[in-house]
């Protein structure tokens, strides 16, 4: 028990050492975080590019500490803190104590764990219902509970509130219980019937709002798919695997590639097997997706999970456990430099041929910079042309009288905002443009008067700007 002591210890002095740098921290959202801001500003069952979750817990936070930067991520290194342990309860459970430890600390430690605390995105609750889904299910497979039955089914529906990835969880499952034959009791029992009506229960809002909205959600899982797109890239498989080293860290991928090779060449132990079945089926799918159009690096996140179970059971061995112990080194390291950069604290930039958190910076200036013009232009209507443009500056303008409106245009909604806050004109409108581009013709061709005002620079670092052209737009032309 000295060890779970330890770990638990530890995992809250990391929690609150990330949860000190963001209240520290002086950098904006990015634009998807600002979006989901706005989201959580207008609780529903769904939204137009994710399920309600991000919002639900962004509100959660916000309402404890403040519609400030740092509260609105502050559920990232809690909900990391409570997967951690999650990790090292299932260690413990399928290994021991010292396994458990390790999981709990590697888990912990992981880059893309350490980068995750400080921002907040959809992953985050999807890690954490997906790690109480898999220590929920070795719970009711050991003990047939009803009630363990019920947490698994509240997990995996909340999980499915997350993102809708959660659904590989059920993939994982079937896997695991058809393949270890004293399992397969589960498929055909009441547990599994109780879990499924509880997880189906839960979701059915989400889908009674989808189907209100014309499926949104769903259209635009479709769209990120991109299968419309040339099929059979193996540079983009190729890429995907590649980044799978950043996210879990370069040495603890080697490990995992080498125990999933040692899985069909000799015989396996039963737990590594079963955790397997919740990572390989995950990290095949994505993969085959980037091999037919593309794959972002975080979509086969959940995978990470049971595959930090195994590398750290491997990796206890007395002769091996050096390795653990400098994979945990270099990534503290790494976590290190990120929180100092990440306090983005004046003239200190990552030195990067490209800044990955400068679409972080400038946003207050950048809000301020329109309300100046608002001001100076009374009466407008404040048009944008870019989603994350808009999102941004519905949070940097979320105390002015005026709310800002974009542009679609196809007419159809193609993102959130489309969906709430699209630009419907009259002939009488007069509109201050703010946009992305230098000249959006589209929407200066519809109408009759347009003045160029010029152009808001903000600097973002290393010799960047931000910079957006402002035009008056008068005499609306209709077609």
């Amino acid at each position: 028990m000295k060890s779970w002591s330890a770990m638990l210890a530890i995992i809250a002095g990391a929690t609150a050492l990330r949860v000190a740098v963001l209240a520290g921290s002086h950098l904006g959202f990015h634009g998807d975080e600002a979006q989901y801001w706005s989201w959580s500003q207008d609780l529903a069952w769904g939204y137009y590019t994710k399920p309600p979750m991000i919002a639900w817990l962004i509100r959660g936070t916000t309402i404890f500490c403040g519609d400030v930067e740092w509260c609105a991520r502050l559920g990232s290194p809690v909900l990391h803190a409570g997967t951690s342990i999650l990790c090292g309860l299932i260690g413990r459970h399928l290994y021991g104590d010292r396994t458990g430890l390790w999981a709990g600390l590697l888990f912990l430690t992981l880059p893309a764990v350490s980068f995750s605390s400080a921002i907040i995105s959809t992953d985050v609750p999807l890690l954490f219902f997906w790690a109480l889904s898999l220590f929920a299910i070795l719970k009711v497979l050991e003990t047939r509970s009803n009630t363990w039955a019920l947490v698994l089914g509240a997990a995996f529906g909340f999980g499915l509130l997350s993102k809708y990835a959660m659904a590989y969880f059920a993939v994982g499952t079937l896997l695991a219980t058809t393949i270890q034959r004293e399992n397969r009791w589960f498929l055909k029992s009441g547990q599994a019937l109780l879990a499924i009506v509880l997880a189906m229960a839960l979701i059915a809002p989400n889908i009674a709002w989808n189907l209100a909205n014309g499926w949104a959600t769903v259209a635009h899982i479709g769209q990120n798919a991109n299968l419309g797109s040339p099929m059979f890239n193996p540079s983009e498989a190729i890429d995907f695997l590649s980044t799978q080293a950043g996210v879990f860290g370069p040495i603890l991928f080697v490990v995992l590639v080498w125990r999933v090779v040692r899985l069909f060449q000799v015989k396996h132990d039963p737990s590594e097997g079963f955790l397997l079945s919740y990572c390989l089926p995950v990290l095949t799918i994505v993969t085959i997706q980037a091999f037919l159009s593309r794959a972002n690096a975080n979509w086969a996140a959940t995978a990470y999970i049971s595959a930090t179970i195994v590398v750290a059971n491997w990796l206890l061995l007395p002769p091996r456990l050096w390795i653990a112990k400098m994979s945990i080194t270099v990534h503290i390291v790494a976590a290190g430099v990120l929180m100092v950069f990440f306090l983005g604290l004046p003239g200190l930039e990552p030195p990067l041929k490209s800044d990955p958190l400068r679409r972080l910076r400038g946003w207050d200036l950048t809000g301020i910079e329109v309300k100046s013009a608002m001001q100076a232009h009374p009466g407008r209507i404040l048009l944008l042309d870019d989603r994350k443009t808009m999102a941004s500056l519905f949070y940097q303008l979320r105390n002015a009288p005026w709310r800002p409106v974009i542009w679609d245009y196809d007419e159809q909604p193609d993102h959130h905002f489309e969906l709430t806050a699209r630009y419907h004109p009259k002939s009488g409108d007069k509109v201050l443009l703010v946009a992305k581009w230098d000249n959006p013709h589209t929407i200066l061709g519809r109408f009759s008067t347009v003045v160029r005002l010029g152009r808001i620079e903000v600097p973002i670092g290393a010799g960047r700007r931000r910079i957006l052209h402002l035009f008056t737009l008068d005499g609306y032309v209709e077609r």
